[in-house]
């Protein structure tokens, strides 16, 4: 975590004013460090028919051998989706384990960063960059793919160029773009463009 995201952190948020959600991630982390956590998330997603997974709602890969869990994982389970956020990309023992898992075909890998990481040096060619902007003048640098924003940035549209996150982007629209629907993040992309999001127009 940066300083630039530490002050409008959901997930830190939620676990402060929610003491429920604070020991679920409490037991989450003990649960990550068990010998057959991999047997188990593979055995979840078997049982639950599940197609699409985001790891780390809230959090990161906060070691090595915990990204190479979730590695085996991905090379098990061909038919998931698997994307996800990681600023880890700042620990090389990481990022190689990281972009080890950006080669798989159903794995879609989002390097974060903002104004305190800067953008990575080297980004592997199936990786994209997400950028958070937490001030109206951090705007997004070049090789910035998806642009996320602060809640209290998003009610203006975006006029940088860059493409924001569709439940971001200050753009009115019939209906509220779901993550389901969007797909920007974890939907195949092999292009490297983003294609707008369909809404379906209201009732």
């Amino acid at each position: 975590m940066t300083a630039a995201c530490a002050g409008d952190c959901y997930a830190v948020a939620f676990a402060r004013y929610r003491p429920a959600a604070a020991a679920a991630y409490r037991r989450n982390l003990a649960l990550a460090r068990r010998r057959d956590f991999v047997r188990r998330v593979r055995a979840f997603l078997v049982a639950h028919a599940v197609r699409i997974v985001r790891i780390h709602v809230g959090g990161d890969f906060f070691a090595a051998c915990y990204a190479r869990k979730w590695l085996r994982i991905m090379r098990r389970s061909p038919r998931v989706r698997f994307y996800f956020y990681t600023r880890s990309w700042r620990v090389p023992a990481i990022k190689a384990v990281v972009d080890r898992m950006a080669e798989l075909p159903n794995c879609r890998v989002w390097y974060s960063a903002d104004r305190d990481t800067g953008v990575p040096a080297c980004v592997p060619p199936r990786v994209r960059v997400a950028w958070l902007m937490t001030d109206p003048a951090d705007l997004p640098p070049p090789g910035t793919d998806l642009v996320f924003r602060v809640r209290r940035l998003r009610p203006v549209a975006p006029t940088f160029g860059a493409c924001v996150c569709p439940a971001e982007d200050g753009v009115p629209r019939p209906r509220p773009v779901t993550c389901e629907r969007c797909g920007i993040c974890w939907r195949p992309n092999p292009d490297g463009r983003f294609p707008l999001p369909v809404v379906e127009p209201g009732p």
